[in-house]
């Protein structure tokens, strides 16, 4: 804009024969070429010259250079709005916002119908009550567009809020769904699917999507132009899918399984998924051996090793983060664990919670993905004497929770996400003991985004805030233990998702033990009875802005 006045004062005042003007040395030299000089005036009423914004201005009358001066607001105003008129045409730019169906965590619900929500949205279906619970909350300060694609709506199904405190308050208090925009998720509340859609899941289609907010469009755009435009609040360069799992132990049945039918036969019906998480967390109890013959004796004591062989399993499922505080790390001795670890190495699996002295296994494992940055720690919370490291011998981090908290906060205040794992106390029972959850809680309360406990062979309860995700134990992911208790053929992996920075849902992917070693995903029914165990035992709470 100081170029257009620059230009103004320019032409104007060049147009005086009298006078010329040029820029000082402090301002852009002139763009005119020179001319000649104005001759000074010998009337009294001569003009001493001026010094007037970097411009010496000679020999001008005062009329004339106020008679002048009164176009620069015209031509002002008229830089104003072709500014505005620009700034306009961007922000009419074509453009699109993802919304998502939420609901508390709790719910069991994980897929809904469009023709269902549509016939809930309109107050149509006879089964609204089982469709979704209570009213839904649209959280949004422009409800016509909603209009635009659903219709006026029932008043009694539907209920638009600005709010969003105060929806997530009434969701989690009494149930009801929500519609927010994607980024605006937290951990307490998963995403429901539309006719198996998700705006979670990396195949995502934005188009295909009912909840998509089209903005700024004009009618000549076809259905192509719309699928060229980037979700404002949708970027999958900025999504993370982590998946963090339980019990990983390749012995005695599991392993005579893998000697039969191969190392990978125990994720041939996980595989796939497991493979699709960006980042995939084992916890993998056990160390290799350069000759791992187990005989009946240590079988009986529960002293374990793996076959070298048993690693193709880990590499097969794309295994990219690797848990070394269990409880039989140190059951080879040194040797073992000193092998172990450069089997990792070679495989390029980095780990954490265990390795060559106790320094290593108590550092923080940095992991970047798609813009987002974590912190694995990972410790042994049992009484010390399991696999414990020290500052000359391999083996696994005792928890050292005053530590743990102080790296947390650490970490945090740089920018990174803490992800704590605990190989705690194995309780076959639901909700944790005092000790237990006061360790988990503790690190929670540091900052830890991720709480969780590899060490359960029975999935166990939940704990969540707003800026905290406490699951106490997940179950067996590979272990021998199908038979044991019906619980423990039963158990989860829990796939988080991050976006920008930010944890923002958690899916629970429920799986059955068919054999000592072959789990797969479980049916409807078995799924919804897991489900309700746990999630009458779990706990969401309510952030301070929402009390």
């Amino acid at each position: 804009m100081s170029d257009s006045i620059y230009f103004f004062l320019q032409i104007i005042l060049d147009r005086n024969p009298n006078c010329f003007f040029q820029r000082t040395s402090r301002g852009k030299p002139s763009r005119l070429p020179p001319r000649p000089a104005c001759h000074k005036s010998t009337s009294s009423s001569k003009i001493d010259e001026r010094n007037l914004n970097g411009l010496i201005i000679s020999g001008m009358k005062k009329a004339t250079y106020f008679s002048y001066l009164l176009f620069l607001p015209f031509f002002l105003l008229t830089i104003v709005q072709n500014q505005v008129f620009a700034n306009s045409v961007i922000e009419e730019k074509p453009a699109k916002i993802v919304y998502a169906l939420a609901a508390p965590f709790t719910t069991i619900t994980d897929n809904i119908s469009l023709r269902d929500f549509s016939d809930f949205w309109s107050g149509t279906s006879a089964s609204q009550p089982e469709t979704i619970p209570g009213k839904l909350l649209i959280v949004t300060s422009d409800p016509e567009r909603f209009r635009t694609l659903f219709g006026e709506g029932d008043k009694n199904q539907i209920e638009f809020v600005t709010d969003i405190h105060a929806a997530f308050a009434q969701s989690i208090n009494n149930g009801n769904w929500l519609i927010v925009p994607f980024e605006q998720l937290d951990a307490r509340f998963k995403v429901i699917s539309i006719d198996e859609q998700n705006p979670l899941h990396k195949d995502f289609n934005d188009n295909l999507w009912p909840l998509t907010i089209r903005i700024n469009g004009n009618e000549n755009m076809t259905e192509q132009d719309w699928a060229a435009v980037q979700p404002l609040n949708r970027d999958p360069s900025k999504l993370t899918t982590m998946i963090l799992t339980g019990v990983t132990a390749l012995v005695r049945g599991t392993a005579a399984y893998m000697d039969v039918w191969g190392p990978e036969y125990p994720a041939s019906n996980i595989g796939d998924t497991l493979r699709e998480a960006d980042i995939l967390h084992v916890n993998n109890e056990v160390p290799f051996a350069k000759v791992c013959q187990q005989t009946e004796s240590e079988l009986a004591r529960l002293v374990f090793c793996s076959k070298t062989s048993a690693l193709e399993l880990l590499k097969s499922i794309g295994t990219d983060v690797v848990e070394l505080d269990g409880d039989h790390f140190q059951d080879y001795g040194d040797d073992a664990v000193y092998y172990t670890l450069k089997l990792y190495k070679d495989a390029n699996i980095p780990y954490y919670g265990g390795g060559a002295n106790l320094k290593e296994a108590q550092k923080p494992l940095i992991v970047e993905d798609h813009g987002n940055k974590f912190a694995f720690i990972g410790c042994n919370g049992k009484e010390i004497g399991y696999a414990v490291a020290s500052d000359t011998r391999p083996g696994a981090a005792h928890c050292d929770i005053p530590l743990i908290v102080s790296q947390i906060k650490e970490l945090k205040a740089s920018g990174i996400l803490p992800i704590v794992t605990f190989q705690h106390i194995e309780l076959y029972k639901i909700y944790p003991n005092e000790d237990m959850a006061a360790d988990f809680k503790a690190v929670a309360d540091a900052g830890a985004v991720i709480v969780s406990g590899s060490q359960s062979h029975i999935p166990m309860a939940f704990d969540i805030s707003k800026d905290s995700f406490i699951h106490y134990g997940l179950g067996n992911l590979f272990f021998d233990q199908a038979f044991f208790l019906p619980e423990t053929s039963e158990a989860t992996m829990d796939r988080h998702v991050f976006y920008n920075g930010k944890h923002i849902s958690t899916e629970i992917l429920t799986i059955k033990f068919t054999n000592n070693a072959l789990n797969r995903f479980m049916t409807e029914s078995e799924r919804t009875a897991v489900l309700n165990r746990i999630f009458a035992e779990s706990h969401i709470e309510l952030d301070q802005d929402e009390r």
